[in-house]
């Protein structure tokens, strides 16, 4: 059996695989006409390793891979895997340099999988990779890190369409086999368009991150919901846990008088009085694609005025895009007024490349908010859970798992509760 090398602060765990097969959706290198969404299950068991090899993996996880590995100026190295798909150079695009590579599918199988072999093996323990993109077509993309023997890691994340050309955070969401991390031969790029295999992607700048080794998580609140005060809070502070809230000022109410669902403007004081960031979620807490031009800018600004005038100036420097929509009017200005914002569908992202993309998973069941932790806390990296109206007994559930969950890790040294604070000043990475 190889020796396992893709944890640096824990012991993997046959348990901990087992979490591989339901954590990813991607198609099997061997089998490429599998959909997203299907998942063969074909995780192998493995043995758990004594605790001197894992000290001598944390002494050699440091890594020399950090920022730019491959700007795609040069295409000679990748070739479409088993002709799935083409890759051609288009410089009318790019993240940086001359050029990008555009991506199709081919008919036949509605996909394009891309690789480049490596001359000499990588050592991946301690990063996590991410690209520049954008596409004509929203999708989930995938980065495949495969060893010797064709085991590999996947990373994920989502593509809008006819968006800036610019960097994603990806996150770790599927293992395959036993891949020896020490020794990566192979990058893969991985796209399904859809049985009408219609479609282009744009791809720059494959990078490295460093990824945190324990693993990081942090609770938010998207929408401003009266139940993240009248249930969340209390759960939160059972456990002494803090969060955060992403709330549309125009929406909050003045009192309890006035009727609707969301927060009122005391419920709000006493949430930040608990220890919770509050943040905005723009003015109207609607998908910036469906604002009027001329309210845009003022539907994404005007909170920070709000924020700052009722005390909450921590939290102004944070915004969660609603619905994790955007446009690309709506990007740049939450990129030019704000320190860090969310959207996204991954976890365990390794330290931002983007600030302004940063990745959460939205309203998880509660079976896959425990699995999600249990997966942060085997791998590392840093997972946001985001929860919106907890009015069914599923998602308050969801958080009351979560909760005692983290609450578990936490006291275990496995995991780690961090804010948007200390992710801004912390974890960002800066070329």
């Amino acid at each position: 059996m190889k020796r396992r090398t893709y944890l640096t602060t824990t012991t993997a765990t046959v348990t901990g695989l087992a979490l591989a097969g339901c954590m990813g959706d991607e198609a099997d290198e061997e089998d490429p006409d599998v959909e997203d969404g299907d998942d063969p299950g074909d995780e192998e068991e493995t043995e758990e390793e004594p605790e001197e090899e894992e000290e001598e993996v944390e002494e050699e996880s440091d890594s020399d891979l950090v920022g730019t590995f491959d700007d795609f100026e040069d295409l000679e190295p990748w070739i479409a895997f088993q002709d799935i798909g083409s890759i051609e150079a288009d410089t009318d695009r790019y993240y940086d340099g001359s050029q990008c590579a555009r991506l199709e599918p081919s008919e036949e199988d509605g996909q394009v999988r891309v690789r480049r072999s490596l001359d000499e093996p990588i050592d991946i323990r301690g990063v996590a990779p991410g690209l520049a993109m954008t596409s004509n077509r929203r999708g989930m993309v995938r980065i495949q890190l495969q060893d010797a023997d064709g085991d590999y890691v996947e990373y994920s994340q989502q593509v809008m369409e006819d968006m800036p050309l610019t960097r994603k955070n990806f996150g770790l969401t599927r293992i395959r086999g036993d891949p020896d991390l020490s020794e990566i031969h192979v990058l893969q790029i991985i796209r399904w368009f859809g049985d009408d295999a219609e479609g282009q992607m744009w791809v720059d700048d494959f990078h490295f991150v460093p990824k945190p080794d324990t693993g990081k998580v942090m609770l938010q609140f998207h929408g401003g919901y009266e139940s993240h005060y009248t249930e969340a809070m209390s759960v939160l502070q059972e456990y002494d846990l803090p969060a955060t809230a992403f709330v549309p000022t125009d929406r909050l109410r003045a009192d309890i008088a006035v009727q609707g669902d969301r927060l009122t403007y005391d419920q709000v004081g006493e949430l930040a009085s608990a220890g919770w960031t509050i943040g905005s979620q723009s003015a109207q807490g609607i998908h910036l694609g469906d604002v009027s031009p001329n309210e845009l800018e003022s539907n994404v600004t005007d909170p920070i005025d709000w924020l700052e005038e009722q005390g909450y100036e921590d939290g102004a420097r944070f915004f969660a895009y609603p619905g994790s929509e955007y446009t690309e009017e709506s990007y740049d200005l939450v990129s030019e007024n704000y320190d860090l914002a969310f959207a996204g569908q991954a976890e365990c992202q390794g330290y931002a490349s983007n600030p302004h993309l940063c990745s959460l998973v939205a309203n998880p069941e509660p079976d896959e908010a425990v699995t999600k932790l249990d997966w942060t806390a085997e791998y590392g990296g840093i997972t946001s859970l985001a929860f919106y109206a907890l009015e069914e007994e599923s998602s308050i559930a969801a958080l009351e798992e979560a909760a005692a969950r983290i609450d578990a890790l936490v006291e275990q040294g496995d995991l780690e509760v961090i804010t948007p604070a200390e992710m801004a000043d912390e974890y960002v990475y800066e070329d």
